[in-house]
């Protein structure tokens, strides 16, 4: 049973929430900086639940993904990073990294060097989930990050990108973690407004807001679109 505040009945959420990620589902998270960690840390599951994990990163760097999955499994069996940070980013994130960098040959790192090619997005991370995906047996095991939206809004609003084209992308992706029952989430900043997600926001099947609390917590606010059915705040 889910704890939470608000006026939901917290065992209907709870039922249709597990019925989602039995079929496959992406939520859209929304979050300030200081939450952002905690949510990605929830929702790509417990370090000890054996999941399968694939990262699709517009603007952190792949060290920074490698330290966020730890101590999960980094096989290529189970574990891809398909990196569409810009050049300047990767270059510079490299030279300052403590982490060991991935090398052309590993077979978890995939590159794509311009994020706004979305046919290259889209074919690229749809190998990395088919991979990885190959020997889940169970609902829910494959999980995909999408961090973030952001720069990717901003080439739509900068013309380097069409809004019909990212449109394409997220459903495709959606389509790609439902068809191997997965579970995807998508993180977009908080200060993003419905104004510039009104478009993109019913292509999933939930929105997760968090916010983290003058005491330093995190809590989380989820609507589900299907039904509507929306929690209070809840401790994440």
């Amino acid at each position: 049973m889910i704890s939470m505040n608000g006026d939901v009945d917290a065992q209907a959420f709870s039922t249709e929430l597990a019925e989602l990620k039995r079929g496959g589902c992406t939520v859209l998270v929304a979050s300030d900086a200081p939450g952002r960690s905690a949510a990605c840390q929830r929702l790509l599951g417990a370090p000890e639940l054996d999941r399968s994990h694939v990262f699709l990163t517009t603007s952190a760097d792949v060290s920074e993904i490698l330290d966020r999955h730890r101590p999960r499994r980094t096989d290529p069996g189970s574990f891809a990073v398909v990196d569409a940070t810009p050049d300047t980013r990767s270059a510079a994130a490299a030279s300052a990294a403590t982490t060991p960098q991935p090398a052309a040959g590993d077979d978890w790192y995939a590159r794509v060097s311009d994020q706004t090619d979305f046919d290259d997005l889209y074919a690229t991370t749809r190998d990395a989930l088919d991979r990885v995906a190959s020997d889940a047996d169970a609902p829910s095991e494959v999980r995909l990050c999408l961090d973030g939206l952001d720069p990717l809004l901003e080439a739509v609003e900068a013309g380097d990108a069409s809004e019909e084209g990212l449109f394409r992308l997220l459903h495709l992706l959606s389509g790609a973690v439902r068809d191997v029952d997965g579970m995807g989430h998508v993180h977009v900043s908080e200060t993003v407004g419905d104004g510039r997600l009104g478009t993109f926001e019913p292509l999933f099947d939930a929105t997760v807001d968090i916010e983290t609390t003058a005491t330093g917590d995190a809590r989380q606010r989820w609507r589900l679109h299907d039904s509507g059915r929306e929690t209070g705040w809840f401790q994440l």
